[in-house]
């Protein structure tokens, strides 16, 4: 039995109210719940209400019945608990997680030997280099900007439409996003362990920032494939 537009509507309200927020696996829980509500119903002969509050407790959604009157069964039974669907968002994260971790090497090895990045990252190099003969606190501003442009301008992903309320572009964000808080705080350490009457040694923290330079590069590329499949997708949602 096919669930009608405002049957399908309630089950996606019903999700927003029990806090999944994330529009992508609120779709997927949507697509599993209108189709097991579907086979309650044709298979056991029951009523939309009877199919979706089974359905609501197979994810581990527990409803506790007693001192509730008969009619308010449904209505209390689908917002009382939602520990299922948080178990759920968890497992996806992780999920998403492994995943972008399998990718992020994967663009990596495609990456890391392509001409036009080699020919970069040498500039790059040879930049740093002879800046560093004349002026050394230079040369490891070249550096740190190298690093820092790229996290900055993931910023201008963040505020397209669909993607703050995306799992998927939430998680790779999060990625990055710790890579720069380990540099800054790598970069507070070395301050106080390298620093001589008053004067940084910058040599070690500049060849740090050239070793992970081609790590940041694949971050920024893994970062924009993911938001911009994210995005493609929204639209298609909502066209």
């Amino acid at each position: 039995m096919k669930l009608t537009k405002q049957e399908i509507q309630f089950i996606d309200n019903y999700l927003i109210k029990n806090e999944v927020k994330f529009w992508d696996v609120r779709i997927e829980l949507l697509d599993h719940i209108v189709s097991a509500v579907e086979d309650k119903m044709t298979n056991e002969g029951i009523s939309f209400n009877e199919a979706l509050l089974d359905v609501h407790r197979s994810f581990g959604n527990q409803f506790i019945e007693f001192g509730v009157s008969k009619d308010k069964i449904f209505e209390k039974g689908l917002y009382q608990s939602n520990a299922g669907f948080k178990k759920f968002i968890r497992n996806k994260q992780k999920e998403i997680g492994r995943k972008n971790r399998k990718r992020y090497w994967v663009i990596f090895r495609e990456t890391f030997f392509l001409q036009k990045f080699i020919l970069e990252y040498i500039v790059f190099i040879l930049a740093i280099f002879i800046t560093y003969q004349y002026k050394p606190k230079a040369a490891f501003m070249i550096a740190l900007l190298a690093l820092v442009v790229p996290e900055l301008l993931k910023f201008k992903y963040v505020f397209k439409k669909g993607v703050r309320h995306s799992l998927n572009a939430n998680m790779v964000g999060l990625l990055n996003t710790s890579f720069l808080c380990f540099q800054g705080m790598f970069l507070d350490f070395y301050k106080d362990e390298f620093t001589y009457n008053g004067i940084i040694d910058y040599r070690y923290i500049i060849c740090f920032y050239v070793l992970v330079y081609p790590l940041v590069r694949v971050s920024f590329n893994l970062y924009k494939e993911v938001l911009n499949t994210t995005k493609e997708r929204y639209k298609l949602l909502i066209s």
